[in-house]
């Protein structure tokens, strides 16, 4: 991420805080962004997904403890940057996260948001929000907190309402180029089958079943691609 790299590029930051860090995938690119000696340190409920994080390569000093971003067990102003990457959109209070994040980071530190975006996408990135979409679907049935992804000019007012002021601002691809191969586009189709049948017995699975075809014939044509991500780098007021 070398916007970001060059953004904090002499910039006095010691500790960072990833915030709903999952298997780990942004704070790798944090660790590769900061220099070897600032200190960062991944939260997750998830123990499951903390297990996963801790198998991970990373340069420099990483830790991670079990915790949820709405009640973060830390100081006021101990960060001197805040991160959050494709979490907000599975916040059931993104607001009260966000008042932990602005509450944990320095008066002069950063808060950065990276998420998922529902607009400007190519057809392949198109075939992940499907993907996603019918995944987030089936875990409200569940009773999981899950939203379809916002559009970008709406993840902005959500942090511009939250008093969060941007500083920096651009859009991120996690996978630069479509994947056509046929071996891969598979593992994806399997993924969108697992999900329907979640639905089985359920009123809404008829509806959603007709999808699978129609994923099937998008995935052969244009490929997959995960969806861009637009970044954030703010500061509190």
């Amino acid at each position: 991420m070398e916007k970001l790299a060059s953004y904090f590029e002499g910039k006095p930051v010691h500790r960072v805080l990833d915030i709903g860090t999952g298997s780990g995938d942004f704070i790798r690119l944090l660790s590769q962004v900061f220099l070897p000696e600032v200190q960062l340190i991944g939260v997750d409920p998830s123990n499951e997904a903390l297990s996963e994080a801790e198998k991970g390569d990373y340069s420099g000093k990483v830790s991670f403890l079990q915790m949820e971003g709405e009640n973060l067990h830390f100081e006021d102003e101990t960060f001197d940057v805040v991160c959050m990457s494709n979490a907000m959109h599975h916040l059931a209070n993104p607001e009260k996260t966000l008042s932990e994040m602005k509450r944990v980071v320095k008066h002069d530190g950063w808060l950065v948001i990276a998420e998922i975006v529902s607009d400007g996408l190519n057809e392949a990135q198109e075939n992940q929000k499907m993907l996603h979409h019918l995944k987030s679907f089936t875990d409200r049935k569940s009773g999981i907190s899950h939203r379809e992804t916002w559009t970008e000019a709406e993840v902005l007012e959500i942090i511009r309402s939250n008093q969060i002021y941007p500083q920096l601002t651009f859009s991120y691809n996690r996978m630069p180029d479509p994947v056509t191969d046929s071996a891969k586009l598979k593992g994806w189709e399997q993924q969108f089958a697992s999900h329907l049948r979640s639905l089985q017995g359920q009123p809404e699975y008829e509806e959603k079943s007709k999808l699978m075809e129609i994923f099937q014939e998008r995935l052969l044509r244009y490929g997959f691609q995960q969806a861009r991500q637009v970044v954030v780098v703010g500061m509190k007021q």
